[in-house]
């Protein structure tokens, strides 16, 4: 007698996953491999619906689905079981708030970018100016911020929607931040885009916004650039060094070959500047090329400081 199996609608109510989500997990994570119906929806057994209700507890406890989708279900429950065991987390929500003033701020915006709600968002990252200040801001709510949305994305919590809408506010508050800092008389200039294929330019909005604040004059390219037409601004624009946001993919098979390109068009010897979520996963051409990597913001502001000095007349 063959196993009952259960539609997706059974399962989105007993894992609390959205039909999107589920999507995503199977296509991009093998989490589950439900058969199919002659009408082509997709039927889910015990076993699977087991598995993906402790996917699901997982992810939300902080797992990343990645890292967990390829451990069997004896291994996913066993990770339950001894977090179920563990003793209350002395650093919980409460705990976080009352140390760090950007948590409430970040956890209400989280909860309007779920929520699709934009003009929310705006709200919470506008007062979140007010009450920290913009750099205190931009460091410790927005990169915070864009790193979840870009973790989201990437597991399918979020869809294209979501993400599109939380950028677009995003992107705007990191522009308006950093304004009246531009177009200084006699600073130096630096590019700042994402190469071709990289097409999530909110990374290089917020370094453009880190050097304009540090009195830089930034020629802002957009995203997914070809090498050539990176290496023709900076000469155009006598720029003194060339800063990279890469966020996703993190194996794009043509990237390499488009970092080697850039430096083979720039001046000799013109810095150049990577970071982004994805960017560890090319630290090989990275080096290759004699680049920088980039952690964090901190670290980009420390390297356009070493730059200024280096080109300072002594």
């Amino acid at each position: 007698m063959a196993a009952f199996r259960y539609p997706m609608k059974y399962v989105v109510q007993q894992t609390g996953l959205s039909p999107h989500v589920l999507r995503v997990w199977e296509r991009r994570y093998g989490a589950v491999h439900p058969e199919r119906s002659e009408t082509n929806r997709r039927l889910y057994t015990d076993e699977e619906v087991r598995r993906l209700e402790l996917l699901a507890s997982l992810s939300q406890s902080g797992h990343g689905i990645s890292q967990i989708a390829t451990l069997s279900t004896d291994q996913l429950a066993e990770m339950a079981n001894r977090e179920e065991a563990a003793p209350p987390s002395q650093s919980g929500p409460e705990k976080a708030n009352d140390l760090d003033p950007a948590a409430e701020f970040l956890a209400l915006a989280w909860t309007h970018v779920l929520g699709l709600e934009p003009s929310k968002l705006q709200d919470v990252l506008e007062d979140a100016t007010v009450a920290m200040g913009t750099t205190s801001a931009l460091e410790s709510l927005v990169i915070p911020l864009l790193n979840r949305i870009g973790a989201a994305w990437d597991t399918g919590e979020i869809s294209p929607a979501e993400e599109h809408a939380a950028s677009a506010v995003i992107k705007e508050m990191i522009f308006l931040g950093s304004r009246p800092f531009t177009e200084s008389a006699g600073a130096p200039n630096i590019i700042a885009t994402t190469p071709a294929g990289q097409l999530h330019e909110l990374g290089a909005a917020m370094i453009t916004a880190a050097a304009r604040r540090l009195g830089w004059n930034v020629t802002y390219l957009g995203p997914s650039l070809p090498a050539e037409e990176i290496a023709r601004a900076a000469i155009r624009s006598e720029a003194i060094a060339v800063a990279l946001s890469v966020v996703y993919p993190s194996d794009d098979p043509q990237l390499p070959d488009e970092l080697r390109r850039l430096r083979k068009h720039l001046p000799e010897g013109m810095p150049i500047l990577i970071g982004g979520r994805a960017a560890h996963a090319y630290l090989d051409v990275i080096k290759h090329i004699g680049a920088t990597f980039l952690t964090d913001i901190p670290s980009f502001k420390g390297e356009l400081a070493h730059i200024r000095e280096r080109r300072s007349p002594s």
